[in-house]
C-alpha cells in the first residue's frame, strides 16, 4: 500500500517529506523488487531507513508485496 504523508517521524525527528512520493515499506525477501519498482514508478531512487526508525498517525509497515511486516521504509525526503 502506498501511504501519501506530509510529514512523520524518522528516529524521533520531524521530517518533511515530498508530497508527490509514497511512504512505502518492505520485508528483506521483496527489497529489490521494491526499489526497483520505486525507481520505475517515480523516476527516482528512495531514501531509505529502517522501518523501526519510522513514526507516523497511520503508518502501516507491512511488506507492499506480501503483508508481512516491513524492515525498510522507502520514501523521499524535502530537502535531500
Amino acid at each position: 500500500m502506498d501511504m501519501k504523508m506530509k510529514s512523520l517521524q524518522i528516529d524521533g525527528k520531524e521530517v518533511e517529506l515530498l508530497a508527490e512520493y509514497p511512504v512505502r515499506f518492505a520485508c528483506m525477501e521483496h527489497l529489490e523488487q521494491e526499489l526497483d519498482d520505486y525507481v520505475n514508478d517515480f523516476e527516482t531512487a528512495p531514501d531509505t531507513y529502517a522501518a523501526q526508525a519510522i513514526e507516523g498517525d497511520g503508518v502501516d509497515k507491512s511488506c507492499r508485496e506480501c503483508g508481512e511486516p516491513g524492515q525498510i521504509a522507502l520514501l523521499k525526503e524535502k530537502g535531500m
